[in-house]
């Protein structure tokens, strides 16, 4: 499947969007836009909206591409697209998304969702809350 076929709001056609943005643009993108847009979908019609792998954007919007796709899937008891398990969708090094205070990080650490986690994401959770 490509970006241009299934739905018009699916998630590889924000890539490019994603790629003329800053960091806190991008965050804005994904987790209010598009999380509002799989909100709203029905759920047997979430899955067209991440079946198609979004071109890369870079290591860090790569990865959080497939820990925001693997965390909503898995809260909607669904199973996620196999490309969210590819090794370049999970960083080396953890990043704490958004930006972080030193004051903020053991509430960072202790409220990111498993799949940011796993992804080399720090999120705190309330950040996902759109």
């Amino acid at each position: 499947m490509t970006a241009s076929a299934g739905p018009a709001n699916q998630l590889a056609h924000y890539v490019p969007a994603l790629r003329r943005s800053d960091d806190e643009f991008r965050l804005r993108l994904l987790v209010h836009d598009f999380a509002a847009v799989w909100q709203h979908t029905a759920r047997p019609l979430r899955p067209a909206l991440v079946a198609a792998e979004p071109e890369p954007i870079n290591g860090r919007w790569d990865a959080f591409t497939a820990a925001l796709t693997e965390h909503l899937s898995t809260r909607a008891g669904l199973k996620p697209p196999a490309w969210t398990q590819q090794r370049r969708r999970f960083l080396a090094e953890h990043w704490f998304a958004g930006g972080c205070f030193d004051f903020d990080r053991a509430r960072t650490l202790n409220t990111t969702p498993a799949a940011f986690a796993r992804h080399g994401i720090w999120l705190p959770k309330d950040e996902l809350a759109s």
